[in-house]
């Protein structure tokens, strides 16, 4: 089972029209903060749902000779999915450590759904692991956008150390469970994101963070431009008004 076979390019497509549908319903169906926050609370709920079963999939389908040990996520979007989910279901709005882990379940996400690299694990595109794995990444792309949406997240040039923290943090965790239980392609200090690329742990965290800093930085000054325009706008429409008034008496 490839890239881009007849069952990728199907799952696309369905994950493109439930994407929609998802948005349509949340932008027109539901009405106040309170309904649209349960949703936003059940799709973290799912998310997290997804990444235990997918962990479970991988520890049953998948011998590595790992046991019980491969139910622990080693990768930046199993983990990153899990704590997402977790953190939306039984979290508040707006946590610092959305500054974090936002970032990797998006764009991790929407990377595997259009080019997932474990797909020639096993012929069958429906293989437990394989489409667990799909599943998890998709839901965390949604997750995301719905945040947006819901204004559970906004990006913060002030909370930019939150990025890089959390990639230390990972790396920690890693180096824990590579070289104390014995799991391989733990958080990938010693394989890349992408196999014959650069891109391990400290690519990551240097490039990553330049990026999110870049980005963040460029965020807040545009936003702040926009909401002094549109405050120099509003006094401009109101002082013609008072001032006919005045003229009148």
């Amino acid at each position: 089972m490839g890239l881009y076979s007849t069952y990728h390019i199907i799952f696309i497509v369905l994950f493109s029209v439930i994407f929609a549908a998802a948005i349509l319903v949340f932008k027109f169906a539901l009405k106040t903060d309170k309904a649209r926050d349960v949703f936003i609370r059940c799709i973290g709920g799912l998310l997290a749902i997804s990444l235990i079963l997918n962990r479970i999939a991988i520890t049953v389908w998948r011998d590595q000779g790992l046991g019980i040990r491969a139910l622990i996520p080693n990768s930046y979007c199993g983990m990153t999915n899990l704590l997402l989910g977790l953190f939306v279901a039984f979290g508040k709005r707006n946590m610092k450590a959305f500054q974090f882990l936002f970032y990797f379940s998006f764009l991790g996400g929407l990377a595997t759904v259009f080019y997932p690299t474990f797909l020639n694990q096993d012929p069958s595109f429906f293989f437990p692991p394989t489409i667990t794995g799909m599943n998890h990444h998709a839901l965390g792309v949604l997750l995301c956008v719905v945040m947006i949406l819901g204004k559970w997240f906004e990006p913060s040039f002030k909370c930019w150390y939150v990025l890089p923290l959390g990639i230390c943090a990972y790396t920690i965790f890693g180096l824990f469970i590579y070289d104390v239980l014995q799991i391989p392609e733990s958080m990938n200090i010693d394989q890349p994101i992408i196999p014959g690329t650069p891109m391990k742990w400290w690519f990551v965290l240097i490039v990553g963070s330049a990026i999110e800093i870049a980005f963040t930085f460029a965020y807040d000054k545009i936003k702040a431009y926009l909401i002094k325009k549109k405050g120099v706008e509003q006094t401009e429409t109101v002082e013609p008004a008072q001032n006919n008034g005045n003229n009148d008496k």
